[in-house]
Formats: C-alpha cells, structure tokens, sequence
C-alpha cells in the first residue's frame, strides 16, 4: 500500500482511528457531567485538533487526544459526585497544564521528578486503569447495584450486557497480542452488534455544520478553584508523568512532550474540552518516518472532518454500553505493564497499595493518591526519626 500512499499519511490515518474512542467517549462523559451535547463534542473534537497541531508543530509523530481516564476524574469525581459545576472543573485542565508549562520553562521538572515519591511512577496509571476497568463494568452492565452487597453481576438476559462482553472478549484478544488497535475493534463490534439490535440507527444526515461552540468556549469559572488544587494536583501528576512515558518509549526530548501535554489541557480546559495529554497509542506510527510532521498533519485534516459528523454522535449518546468494552480494555492497557512488585522499598509497597484499593472504593483519584502520598510521608518521618 506504500507504493501508492505515503506511510506518513497511513499513520496519521491510524493515529485517527485509534484517538477516536478516547473522543467518542469523553464527549458522552461531558455530556452526562451537564455540558451541552453539541458543544461538547464541538469542544472535545476542537481541542484534539489545536492539541494535535502542537505537537505537528514540534515535529513529533503523535497525536493529542482527550484521556478517558482524567476526563472520567473531572466529570464523575468532581461534577457528578461532589457537586462542581462542569464551568468551576475546567479550571482543573487549564491549572495543571499551566503548571506544566511553567515547570518545563523553569527547568524545575527533572528535580521534581527526582524528589517524588518512586511508587507514584507505577501506582497512578495502575489506579487509573482500575479505576476505568470498574467504571467500564458498570457501564456495560456487567456490574450492577446490590442491596446485600454493594454491587454484583450483570444479568445475561440483558442484550446490552451480551453486546458488552462479545466486544469485550474482542478487545481482549487484540490486548493479549499487545495490539491497541483493540479499543477500536470493540468499539466496532459493539456498534455493529447496537445496529443489528436496533439500538441505534443511521440518523437522516450524517454530516452538520459544527454546533455548540458558543456554549462552552471560554466558559471557565476559577470562583472555586482554591477547593479544586488538589484535583489540579493529580491531573498535573497524570500529564507529567505520562508525557516522561511517551519521551522513554520514543527516545524524544522530554520536555516537548511535556510542552505538548501542557499547551494541550491547557487549551481543552480554555475550550471545554477537558484534560488533553499525547496518546499513547499513537506512539508507534512514527517509528522509520523521514516527515514525523507530516504524521499529526494528516490527523488534523481528519479530525477537522470530524467537526462535522455531530448528527452520528447524536445517535450513540443514550447507549454508553456500546463504549463499555474500549473503556474496559483502556483500563487494562494501563494495567499491562504493571511493575509494582518490582519497588523494593516497603514503605512505597505499602503507600502504593493502599493507593490501588482505595482508589475504587473511594470512587475518587484525588483522595485515593492524597492518602497514599500522606501515609508514605508520614511512615518517612516515623522511620527517620526511628533512625535517629
């Protein structure tokens, strides 16, 4: 296929495809948080595209996408479950992304980095991932309320919870091959499977001009944003150390990953798209390409397209199963290279643990890594004083 089309323009087609779970599905998340469904998915699309031409700018072979993980922080933690309003938690995106800029400018990252606690590198994206594979469950129905304990198992009867795990076992088996393009084929097969059930149908136009816009740019309120620091903190945490992920697996200059990642939240929470950080599974189109640049360039021009299509997101919005399985698998790929038996320090094994549990429980990322990090400072002092 080379010979024909550039192998620049097949990984910005690919990046595309594969960030456009991660779209589908924050804008349902926004939508149930209380934002306008046209605006946004106006504002998610837009955001990638602004965060995307960074990083074409930079000339690195990546794309910029919103993260289910975060975006699911911001919209069930804080707006569903604490009460803020979706304008009060776009301060949340918008400070930690400045934070990152200033950090990366000051040259003050790489001394934070070695002052943090060593657990935190493992255990945030692994309380995420099951954090997304919990809140995945439920939305396939897989997991549902119990009186007598708490939650238990989905009834098979239910056509929606069989939708869930046939495209579930279909990102399972892409998975276990260490193939992202699995969070694409679920979401395939679950549409597939919500058309031929009759769940959703072919709207009367596929394509509309962009709507909504209006409604949700520069609609952010910094009233609370004093009681939101801590969540700024952990959405700060999340980009930072992400972006050190992506730069160890590209061998990149880290701090334009870092500059990606914060110009990109930074614009989502200033447009009402949410937190936006480099996605990880766009990582491997640039491998071999003499025009990196070239590769988010394509994406941009697909994704300008997308600004168009709203009427077919119209029709998926009531049935969040049909994103249950991608949220799922998205959980287990930040789960695959769990290390955390590997930290040999007791007092980090301890701290991260406790992290891992109660992150679930607790429903909340912020208090579960706030416990965490004040356990493992608290069990520092102990034990240096102990020392002494």
């Amino acid at each position: 296929m080379e010979k024909y089309v550039s192998k620049e323009i097949i990984a910005g087609i690919v990046n595309f495809a594969l960030i456009l779970v991660n779209i589908m599905v924050v804008t349902i998340m926004w939508q149930k948080a209380g934002v306008p469904f046209n605006g946004a998915y106006t504002a998610v699309v837009f955001s990638s595209i602004l965060g995307t031409m960074v990083a074409a700018y930079y000339k690195i072979a990546v794309s910029v996408a919103p993260g289910i993980v975060v975006n699911s922080l911001l919209c069930y933690d804080l707006v569903i479950c604490q009460g803020y309003t979706w304008q009060e938690t776009m301060t949340v995106p918008f400070l930690a992304g400045l934070l990152i800029l200033f950090l990366v400018y000051a040259n003050l990252h790489r001394k934070l980095v070695s002052i943090l606690p060593q657990y935190l590198e493992t255990v945030i994206p692994a309380s995420l991932g099951i954090l997304l594979v919990y809140r995945g469950l439920v939305m396939g129905r897989l997991v549902i309320g119990d009186p007598f304990q708490l939650t238990a198992m989905g009834s098979l009867n239910d056509p929606l919870v069989i939708i869930t795990i046939v495209s579930f076992v279909a990102v399972m088996v892409f998975l276990s091959c260490k193939k992202s393009q699995g969070l694409a084929v679920g979401l395939l097969v679950a549409l597939v499977m919500a058309f031929i059930n009759g769940y959703v149908e072919f709207p009367a136009y596929i394509f509309s001009v962009p709507e909504g816009f209006t409604d949700t740019a520069a609609q952010i309120n910094f009233d609370r944003f004093f009681e939101l620091l801590a969540s700024v903190a952990v959405v700060f945490l999340v980009l930072l150390f992400d972006a050190l992920a992506v730069a160890k697996t590209m061998r990149k200059n880290e701090e334009k990953l870092l500059r990606i990642n914060g110009l990109g939240s930074l614009l989502g929470g200033l447009f009402s798209g949410g937190a936006m950080s480099v996605a990880e599974a766009s990582v491997a189109g640039g491998y071999g390409s003499d025009n990196p640049a070239k590769i988010p360039r394509v994406t941009v021009i697909l994704l300008v397209l997308l600004l168009f299509c709203g009427p077919m997101m119209m029709e998926l919005k009531d049935y969040p199963v049909i994103f249950a399985a991608s949220v799922i698998g998205a959980g287990c790929y930040l789960l695959s290279d769990l290390k955390f038996l590997q930290i040999n320090d007791n007092i980090s094994v301890l701290a991260g643990v406790f992290t891992l549990m109660l992150v679930p429980l607790w429903g909340s990322l912020t208090a579960g890594i706030g416990f965490g990090l004040i356990l493992y400072y608290t069990l520092k002092m102990v034990n240096d004083f102990r020392k002494r």
